[in-house]
């Protein structure tokens, strides 16, 4: 079974997360090549199990201010690929972080480029965002690649690089 379908791409479906989800998400954060960008304290499994019980509780949010979607292959809709999200609590209005993560499987073929062309168009019409921000690991050149491809200039680092687009 697989959460309801958010957005879908010509490859993947974006769904609300499931608790069925929890074990690929959590492999994923093991996976040695994805591990190389996250902190010790980002890859224990206590904290990663805390972050995706935020993720099986944002829906219920009224009004809702995070959104944290599954990335399945659109062909199975109840496989996992990754993640991507919208975060909004603690923002000014009209401005949004921007997260993703991909199992290693999905990198390097467009999968995160074209996630995003249909999570920006979706966060700009129904959360009005204008102002997008992210967070990237140093090092992480095509997590960089990306948030510049989606139109976003580094603007700091402390620890994490910091991107930001100018808004619309």
């Amino acid at each position: 079974m697989a959460g309801q379908t958010i957005l879908v791409t010509d490859r993947f479906r974006l769904r609300e997360f499931e608790e069925g989800d929890r074990a690929a998400f959590l492999a994923c954060h093991a996976d040695p090549q994805f591990a190389g960008f996250h902190s010790d304290e980002e890859r224990r499994p206590d904290h990663l199990s805390s972050v995706f019980d935020l993720f099986l509780a944002w829906p219920a949010e009224r009004p809702r201010r995070n959104f944290q979607f599954a990335i399945a292959p659109r062909d199975t809709p109840g496989g996992y690929a990754g993640n991507v999200g919208l975060r909004l609590e603690g923002l000014p209005p009209g401005e949004g972080e921007l997260g993703i993560e991909l199992i290693p499987a999905w990198w390097r073929c467009g999968a995160a480029s074209e996630i995003l062309r249909a999570v920006l168009p979706w966060a700009r019409a129904a959360h009005g965002i204008d102002r997008f921000i992210a967070r990237t690991a140093p090092g992480n050149l095509a997590a960089e690649r990306l948030a510049m491809g989606a139109g976003l200039h580094l603007v700091g680092q402390d620890g994490k690089r910091h991107w930001c687009s100018a808004p619309e």
